[in-house]
């Protein structure tokens, strides 16, 4: 992994989020407090971005590249658009991280290092954190759809194969055996 320093006054790092559509919305000012608080992180194919079990403050916005993000042994997710966050519940509830994220690709993040946020107590501050933990609100709302419309999905899956399993129950003669 390589990074740079925190970004206070990089105009290339300001270029670059002024790309993302995420970041479109903020004015210039608003920028420049991610990039206070901001490192461009590099990875190559198969570096850890994050291991679980770890315990940092830092989020992650993807800036280009592709990530894939593990929970147990199973693929929970891979992001590969610009502005997709990463990171943030380990930051929003201080416990350690829930799943590893490997770049899968030639990544390039902006990583966020949220433990100075407490340091910001200006007005510009504070309108940063209603911002980063808007953008966190929103990710977060995000995924809570995806994964309410998968519940509903199994539930009605569910009960197509127990409906599926009673039909094959009254099917099946006396003294015989249902082996399921």
């Amino acid at each position: 992994m390589r990074e740079t320093d925190y970004l206070t006054e990089n105009k290339n790092a300001l270029a670059l989020l002024q790309r993302i559509e995420k970041f479109q919305a903020f004015k210039e000012e608003d920028l420049h407090s991610f990039l206070e608080v901001g490192k461009i992180r590099e990875y190559e194919p198969g570096e850890t971005i994050i291991k679980k079990g770890d315990k940092d403050q830092w989020a992650y916005f993807l800036l280009s590249g592709e990530v894939k993000i593990v929970k147990g042994e199973k693929t929970f997710a891979i992001l590969k658009h610009g502005g997709d966050l990463f990171g943030e519940m380990g930051v929003i509830d201080k416990t350690s991280r829930s799943a590893s994220v490997w770049a899968q690709t030639k990544t390039m993040l902006l990583g966020v290092d949220c433990s100075q946020l407490d340091e910001k107590k200006t007005m510009r501050g504070t309108i940063f954190h209603y911002t980063i933990f808007r953008l966190f609100a929103e990710c977060l709302a995000d995924r809570l759809r995806v994964t309410n419309e998968e519940v509903i999905r199994l539930q009605k899956e569910l009960k197509e194969k127990e409906a599926e399993l009673e039909a094959l129950k009254n099917d099946t003669p006396k003294g015989d055996t249902l082996w399921v």
